[in-house]
């Protein structure tokens, strides 16, 4: 009996405000896989050797920063996720900024970059809608 009070117990606003984070939560995801692959890859054989390496670092440390940021204070930190949205067409263009090689072994570093960079863009931009309905006012009750 308590369990179902305790499912009941929730609102409807905080549902929405549940399913806003999981947005964010990918965002966060994202980050942490991109300073993960920065050393899980090795960009040490690319032409773009030490600026894939470092691209990578400090985008999947911004993406997890900004991320870690709304998720604490959604309200105040709205516009930070076209920070995100912005990081993630980067990424989406530093494999053809930067050269990464498309042979071999070598082409996982530029389709790493290429879906990380669409999902988090994709991710990003539907957080951000979401962020900014539920201060117009279409998401409360």
């Amino acid at each position: 009996m308590k369990m179902s009070m305790a499912l009941t117990a929730f609102t409807p606003r905080d549902r929405k405000l549940r399913e806003s984070r999981l947005p964010l939560a990918a965002e966060f995801l994202a980050g942490a896989w991109l300073v993960f692959a920065a050393f899980a890859y090795s960009y040490s054989f690319t032409l773009s050797a030490t600026a894939g390496f470092w691209n990578s670092l400090a985008c999947g440390i911004a993406v997890a920063a900004v991320a870690l940021v709304r998720f604490g204070l959604p309200e105040r930190a709205r516009w930070l996720g076209l920070v995100n949205v912005a990081i993630g067409f980067w990424l989406i263009a530093a494999p053809f900024a930067f050269g990464y090689p498309v042979d071999g072994h070598r082409d996982a570093i530029r389709t790493n970059s290429l879906i990380v960079g669409v999902l988090l863009a994709i991710f990003s931009v539907i957080s951000v809608t979401v962020a900014y309905r539920r201060h117009s006012g279409e998401f409360r009750e």
